[in-house]
């Protein structure tokens, strides 16, 4: 009897034993595959960061941050937990973007960083729910398992520093060499190269930390001072001026589904159909943006700013400034934002209008909502009766944005119920258009509307892909104009160069606001065809990547 207890407490001890042998096995044989994943990662990371393509210093940092996970591993279950948690997530988050946008550029980042909550929960309902809840269970596995594999471990510990410390060399001269260079001043610079040097996780966590901390953009100086300096092209200003302009901006807005341009799978334009045929408004056949972002594209339309002379967004008066110098009253009316990385480009002009209401400013009261088009409608009514006898109104929308589920209503989808929802989302924008037309009508009378968009889409994908091609510049531009002068003026531009150009816009206005440009004129100003593209390089747009 007591041989047997004695057998059954040795197998019980065996058995105990074979299991922490497994499990400390496992521990092992866990970390290293994690840590080959993360090393997998990165390499498909930095690789698809622009400008990085086989470089070959992607290798040697893979090979530096390898040992990162057994360093975490070795510093408590909380510690593990925590710190393997944080990196697992943003190696699948940046995994994520890598693939969507097949080449990561500093915008797409800088585009992420300036997504809102709204814009978040929207971009969320593309995702199946099935899909996200095993992602998260995944993840909360994962959380468990870097939990209970944490251990204190002060050998592996000083084992870890060792082996780590040429990533720690690395990154304090590529630190020094960055900060110490005369040229590099801005904190996008200093970021940019941060990035351009540790491409990966490690550069793009950087690049988001520093660009995130904005305090010191002149961007957002407060409150918004009004320049001294007018660009040198504006050599008169005692043109014929319009009483009430208003621009209207869209979002996301690619022409070739627009039915005014031809488009025969949806009815998506019946108002402007309906204008087309009447012969009330103009439709510019060949348009496209000098730029495939919003944050981008919109500062080339209300400023100078454009591909080849960036600065003068800050050092030149923009067109609400100009504007206001002839006498105009300015509001700026917008579901959209202004503020954060990506849209202080746009929310910096918006702010030096005489009335600016935005998705995230002076929204309370009039209850505009952001990504809310039509929550716009009321400000607008009662903006286009006030009595100035000048006035210029921009409007800019949320249009067509990803998701575009929630940029329809059920009359887009009654209307249209075979349609894809971009088709309804048009379809939407296009009504949106009619009853901004019929305010002007009833209450300014004597107006001019110009409409167009910030930059195309690919429509599922979306927009600002290294890759992307023609889809993404492609826009609708149109014009009410009862006087056909400046119809006239954006029609001759596109018969002699066989396209219209967003860096055209401006001139547009400019000559509406009584600083006159003739078409020649304009022709000698945009000499070239160039685009600004999310990688920030300047292209000819006959030779856009993709």
């Amino acid at each position: 009897m007591f041989i047997e207890k004695k057998y059954d407490r040795d197998l019980i001890n065996i058995f105990i034993y074979l299991i922490k042998d497994c499990i400390v096995n496992f521990r092992a044989y866990f970390i290293f595959i994690y840590s080959l994943f993360l090393s997998a990662s990165e390499f498909y990371i930095s690789n698809s960061s622009v400008g990085h393509t086989h470089y070959p210093h992607h290798v040697f940092l893979i090979i530096e941050m390898f040992p990162l996970p057994f360093l975490f591993f070795n510093l408590g279950k909380i510690i593990s937990a925590i710190s393997n948690g944080f990196l697992l997530f943003l190696t699948i988050f940046d995994s994520f973007i890598s693939y969507k946008c097949k080449a990561v550029t500093d915008a797409n980042i800088i585009a992420v960083l300036g997504t809102n909550k709204n814009e978040l929960v929207s971009m969320l309902h593309t995702v199946n729910i099935i899909v996200l809840m095993i992602s998260f269970l995944s993840f909360c596995c994962f959380i468990y398992l870097f939990y209970i594999f944490g251990r204190v471990n002060n050998k592996s510990i000083k084992i870890s520093y060792i082996i780590l410390f040429p990533l720690l060399m690395n990154f304090c001269y590529v630190l020094t060499q960055t900060l110490t260079n005369k040229k590099i001043t801005r904190t996008y610079d200093i970021a940019s190269r941060l990035r351009f040097e540790l491409p990966g996780v490690l550069g793009d966590m950087l690049f988001a930390i520093l660009i995130s901390s904005h305090s010191g953009d002149p961007l957002y100086v407060t409150p918004v001072v009004r320049h001294i300096v007018r660009d040198p092209s504006i050599t008169r200003q005692n043109g014929e001026k319009i009483h009430n302009i208003v621009f209207v901006m869209g979002e996301s807005s690619l022409a070739t589904h627009y039915g005014i341009y031809g488009y025969k799978s949806s009815n998506t334009t019946p108002v402007l159909d309906k204008y087309k045929e009447q012969g009330k408004i103009c439709v510019i056949q060949n348009s496209h943006s000098a730029a495939d972002m919003t944050r981008s594209s919109v500062p080339m339309t209300f400023s100078f700013f454009s591909p080849k002379q960036q600065d003068t967004l800050l050092s030149e008066k923009n067109i609400i400034e100009l504007a206001q110098d002839q006498g105009y009253k300015t509001f700026w009316i917008s579901s959209q934002d202004g503020t954060g990385p990506y849209a202080r480009n746009y929310g910096y002009i918006s702010e030096f209008s005489n009335y600016v209401t935005r998705g995230d400013l002076n929204n309370t009261e009039n209850g505009i909502r952001r990504a809310q088009d039509d929550t716009l409608l009321p400000v607008i009514k009662q903006k286009f009766s006030d009595t100035a006898p000048y006035k210029l109104y921009v409007i800019h929308i949320y249009g067509s944005h990803q998701n575009y589920d929630d940029k329809i209503t059920l009359q887009d989808v009654k209307e249209l119920p075979q349609a894809i929802t971009y088709d309804q989302s048009i379809h939407h924008t296009d009504r949106l258009l009619g009853e901004i037309m019929d305010m002007a009508k009833q209450e300014l009378g004597d107006y001019t509307l110009i409409y167009t968009s910030d930059h195309g889409e690919i429509v599922g994908v979306g927009h600002g892909i290294q890759y992307g091609g023609y889809d993404q510049y492609n826009v609708p531009f149109l014009m009410y104009d009862p006087s056909k002068k400046y119809c006239n003026i954006s029609e001759e531009f596109e018969e002699k160069r066989g396209y219209y150009s967003s860096l055209v816009n401006k001139y547009i206005l400019l000559s509406m606001l009584g600083y006159p440009f003739s078409e020649p004129e304009i022709e000698k100003l945009i000499p070239d065809d160039i685009i600004l593209h999310s990688d920030s390089k300047v292209y000819d747009y006959k030779s856009i990547p993709q």
